[in-house]
């Protein structure tokens, strides 16, 4: 039988000639390639439910686990705080930072061990299995979250509570297993010519998610309260799931699949994972394994500074300007439009202008990360925050670059292998950064809470680094070129 015949006749191929190791991939119709929906979605319901629940966090550490009456912890976060509330707000802050954390480690330990099986896994048994488990843990998280919440409105419930509701988040695989797949999804979909381009797209459909959740958070709160707002996140999300099952179809060919019937049994093979680092750590032509490895671990450092930084944003944000939810949706929604501008617009512009590689423009989105973090350790007044924003509205194409410099270095056949194991490291550093974050937050509270940020821009400084390194050896001789075939 040949391709033609193997394949669905509503999903033409392209022969672009064969490959040795690895069969052609299916050439999609436009769209087939369109998951921006589903990832919108899912962001969304992470970025409307992030501050709710933080502040959801606070009231029920001073009603569950400090034994006050409800009246007085209501009127924390609120903007005309008495000296009485604010103390008690000190006191609890330290308390709350380590139920975030606690969740932070839980969702990360499982999936950085599930991480290095997901990559090989997939390459098998295909991309939509991986996207399809993410969006169902994450939906049984929020309605889990949302029916605590609902509880919490009768009862005095302990907010450790929480923590127990993000179990099913890490044993699905969690936010890396699904970067996993969906990057996976669009390498197996396009070439190097648009991959970039591709990456970047999707990048700014998780910031307009981030950014729709952000600014109609803190308005639900005011019109309903917390337990609307994460049902309204697990609605998103199963919206998402949906879309997956019934619209995205699988990027790799049927006759590619293995015909085991067992495919939960084979996730857990120890072969994959031999598979796996001998993929990561073979030889490569020219220094293309140590551009691999530098791009890696640019993009591990990425998740470190982010991760360690969110635990402690807001409670900073709280404590520093005395912002409340409302404040902080407005702050949050300008920097997502600035990333939103910097990774269509803005990345438009510069390729067209100077044309720099996809490298240049990763060390790029690192150094706006780098000046936005400094700017929000030495901020004195809500408006230098804004600038930040503004000025660094580059550093949201970071990450997009970063992943377009693995898949252009390194074959087809190897991508999800190596994003596999990418994601596994990135699922191990908050069980660093969350802790370190969170006793840097605590040990300057009193005299310095922003002191955590020159952490961040240390660390992203360092990301940009990494990049300049890898761009300079790709210089020193002409990386193999691998196409991929669709």
């Amino acid at each position: 039988m040949d391709e033609r015949e193997a394949t669905d006749d509503r999903l033409p191929v392209v022969d672009l000639g064969p490959e040795p190791t690895q069969s052609p991939r299916l050439e999609r119709k436009y769209r087939y390639l369109i998951l921006e929906p589903a990832v919108l979605l899912i962001f969304f319901a992470w970025n409307v439910s992030s501050a709710v629940f933080a502040n959801q966090i606070v009231y029920q550490t001073c009603t569950g686990a400090f034994g006050k009456n409800k009246s007085l912890c209501d009127q924390l976060g609120t903007e005309n705080e008495t000296e009485e509330i604010q103390q008690l707000e000190k006191a609890i802050q330290p308390y709350s930072a380590n139920i975030l954390m606690a969740k932070s480690l839980v969702e990360s330990i499982i999936p950085a061990l599930g991480s290095m099986f997901i990559g090989p896994w997939s390459d098998r048994y295909g991309r939509k299995p991986v996207i399809v488990s993410c969006f169902t843990g994450a939906f049984l998280t929020y309605a889990i979250v949302a029916l605590i919440s609902l509880l919490s409105m009768y009862y005095t419930i302990n907010p450790w509570y929480y923590v127990l509701a993000s179990i099913t988040t890490a044993l699905s695989g969690g936010t890396c297993a699904l970067i996993t797949g969906v990057f996976c999804y669009i390498a197996d979909v396009t070439v190097e010519k648009t991959r970039a381009t591709k990456m970047a797209i999707v990048e700014a459909a998780v910031f307009t998610g981030l950014l729709a959740g952000t600014l109609s958070s803190s308005y639900i709160l005011r019109w309903t309260n917390g337990t609307t707002v994460f049902a309204i996140a697990a609605g998103a999300v199963f919206l998402g799931l949906m879309y997956i099952i019934f619209y995205i179809e699988e990027s790799i060919k049927p006759n590619e699949l293995s015909e085991t019937n067992n495919r939960a049994r084979e996730l857990f093979r120890l072969d994959l994972v031999s598979e796996l680092m001998q993929t990561c750590f073979k030889r490569r032509p020219n220094y293309d394994r140590l551009i691999i490895w530098l791009v890696i671990l640019a993009l591990a450092a990425n998740i470190f500074a982010m991760d360690g930084s969110q635990t402690v944003f807001l409670l900073f944000l709280r404590e520093r300007f005395e912002w409340t939810v409302k404040d902080y949706s407005y702050y949050d929604a300008s920097a997502i439009v600035f990333m939103i501008i910097g990774n269509t617009a803005g990345l438009y512009v510069i390729r067209k202008l100077f044309n720099p590689s996809v490298t240049v423009l990763a060390a790029l989105g690192y150094c706006c990360y780098a000046i936005n973090s400094t700017i929000q350790a030495l901020a004195s007044e809500p408006w230098h925050l804004y600038m930040g924003t503004a000025i660094c509205f580059m550093k949201g194409i970071a990450g997009p670059m970063s992943r377009a410099v693995i898949s252009n270095t390194a074959p087809p056949n190897d991508i999800g292998k190596i994003f596999s194991l990418t994601t596994s490291i990135e699922s191990i550093t908050p069980l660093f950064s969350a802790p370190l974050y969170t006793f840097v937050y605590k040990s300057t509270l009193a005299w310095y809470p922003g002191a955590f940020n020159l952490i961040t821009a240390t660390v992203y400084f360092t990301c940009a680094c990494l990049m300049i390194f890898a761009k300079i050896f790709q210089s020193m001789y002409q990386t193999t070129t691998y196409t991929s075939i669709n």
